[in-house]
């Protein structure tokens, strides 16, 4: 699986990378363009599976992305979380933007877990956390994002720098968790209904791999295959098939574009029959062949 990682991240002075840990980046204080070619051959790179929870602060302009099936518009005074797990399809980001991207390897923001009981992120799981900030916020954020690009290049850090630096971490988690405040008000009761969506999805998310029959996702929840059916449609707008062939049609989008796999290989990595199978599968979905979208 092609993953976006802190490798694939650019190594010019406004990106800070701390070993396996965490990445910081900003355009703060860029008053040049990026180039053009640099942009596209990044760009080329998608659809990429997140191998890190990220952080997007939009302080001022547009940035428009698709997560998972959803597309996703971050404007002025917006913070966008987007867990480790996501396959992110494309990304376009305003001429005139100013943004900061924070990517941690192995810890996420400890304090965003309430904000992951809004029945919108439970219902989609694994995607995004949208919250507007107020200014006075977003200038908190910032010079806190400017504390930890101090601690992470200080050499005078060097002994402390990781304790440090999650300090800071913690700090923004905390900004963000007031963040909260600002949003419309979300009920904290979950229905039996939620809990079956939010249910389904993870079992789909852990095992679209093996497992495409409804069958097995309604023996999982312990429901009837119509109920089970019923209320997903119902909650999310989608049939349980449709989410499953998205999960494996975009799974497969994102191994063929990687360039790493034959298209068998593919087949046998989403355990298809054989590789006429998954080709009448995917030209089913998308259109085209597998080796056209290669």
């Amino acid at each position: 699986m092609q993953s976006l990682d802190l490798s694939m991240m650019p190594t010019n002075d406004t990106a800070i990378i701390f070993e396996d840990k965490m990445m910081v980046m900003d355009n703060l204080g860029n008053t040049q363009k990026a180039n053009p070619d640099e942009v596209n051959s990044f760009m080329n790179r998608f659809p990429l599976k997140l191998s890190s929870s990220c952080m997007l602060i939009v302080i001022k302009g547009e940035v428009k992305f698709s997560v998972n099936f959803r597309d996703f518009v971050a404007g002025d005074n917006t913070c966008a979380i987007i867990s480790a797990g996501t396959i992110v399809e494309h990304v376009a980001v305003d001429d005139e933007a100013k943004l900061i991207f924070l990517s941690f390897s192995h810890k996420e923001l400890p304090s965003t877990a309430s904000i992951r009981q809004s029945n919108v992120h439970r219902l989609y799981a694994l995607q995004v956390v949208l919250l507007h900030l107020l200014p006075v916020q977003v200038e908190l954020m910032k010079t806190t994002h400017h504390m930890l690009r101090v601690i992470l290049t200080d050499t005078a850090f060097n002994e402390k720098k990781e304790q440090a630096a999650f300090n800071c971490i913690n700090l923004l988690g905390s900004i963000i968790e007031q963040g909260t405040s600002n949003q419309p008000e979300v009920s904290s009761k979950t229905s039996r209904k939620d809990e079956i969506v939010a249910h389904f999805l993870q079992c789909v998310h852990d095992n679209y791999r093996e497992h495409r029959d409804l069958g097995f996702y309604a023996d999982q929840l312990c429901l009837s295959l119509k109920y089970m059916s019923h209320v997903v449609y119902e909650q999310t707008g989608r049939h349980p098939s449709r989410w499953i062939k998205d999960y494996v049609i975009l799974d497969a989008k994102t191994m063929l574009r990687s360039g790493r796999y034959t298209v068998q290989q593919v087949a046998d990595e989403l355990n298809f029959p054989n590789q006429s199978f998954f080709g009448k599968y995917f030209k089913e979905a998308v259109g085209i062949s597998p080796k056209k979208w290669k």
